[in-house]
């Protein structure tokens, strides 16, 4: 799967790789549904459907170290970052930055 991250707000920083660890979560998906308990013993489902915006990408990767650095340069000073994965282009807010044992996490957060 291609991944590309840039920020919104300058073209300085753009960031494309190929290679992503075979863990990365982009098909989850969830609706807006909430249980309400009733005063007679019941409950009431409230549906309120699905959008996008409830979802979290997190993204597995093995990155350089060029391109972990620009990462944490991108989370430590952009608050939204452009992001194209295989199932839509998003905006998004960085949540999460991680790199263990060469493995970069990334966990973001879709607005629109």
């Amino acid at each position: 799967m291609m991944v590309s991250i840039t920020t919104q707000t300058s073209s300085s920083y753009a960031l494309k790789f190929k290679e992503v660890h075979a863990e990365t979560k982009v098909r989850e998906r969830s609706r807006r549904v909430s249980r309400i308990a009733t005063l007679d013993g019941g409950s009431v489902l409230v549906d309120s459907g699905y959008t996008d915006t409830d979802r979290t990408l997190t993204v597995k990767a093995k990155l350089t170290l060029a391109q972990t650095e620009m990462l944490e340069y991108m989370i430590e000073n952009y608050s939204l970052w452009n992001v194209v994965v295989n199932d839509g282009y998003y905006s998004c807010a960085p949540q999460r930055l991680r790199t263990d044992n060469g493995i970069t996490t990334i966990t973001l957060l879709i607005g629109e």
